[in-house]
């Protein structure tokens, strides 16, 4: 594999842990009011619909390579989208404040 494909691997990878995060908290928002069975069958399927996912977007991107590294940015865009949306709500909770007073 060559180093364009292999970036971008990395920045398909990276961008869907950013998605993968946000549908996350789709997904608890929609499951939270519902019985624990259906959460927990609710939960499985929409795991199994995210890797399956990722994996047809791999085939697309690079053939369906996928090394440990390309997890590794996944979870690293995961990561980054739970920051940025932690600082993003306090950025708006100070807004929210400063425009009150």
């Amino acid at each position: 594999m060559n180093y364009k494909l292999q970036l971008i691997s990395f920045a398909v990878s990276f961008l869907f842990g950013i998605f993968f995060y946000f549908t996350s908290l789709l997904n608890y928002k929609i499951i939270k009011k519902h019985s624990i069975v259906l959460q927990y069958i609710i939960t499985f399927v929409y795991i199994l619909d995210i890797s399956l996912l990722y994996i047809l977007l791999m085939y697309k991107v690079n053939y369906g390579i996928i090394h440990i590294y390309f997890i590794g940015m996944l979870f690293l865009g995961f990561l980054f989208g739970w920051f940025y949306c932690k600082h993003f709500r306090k950025f708006c909770q100070i807004r929210k404040n400063k425009l009150k007073e």
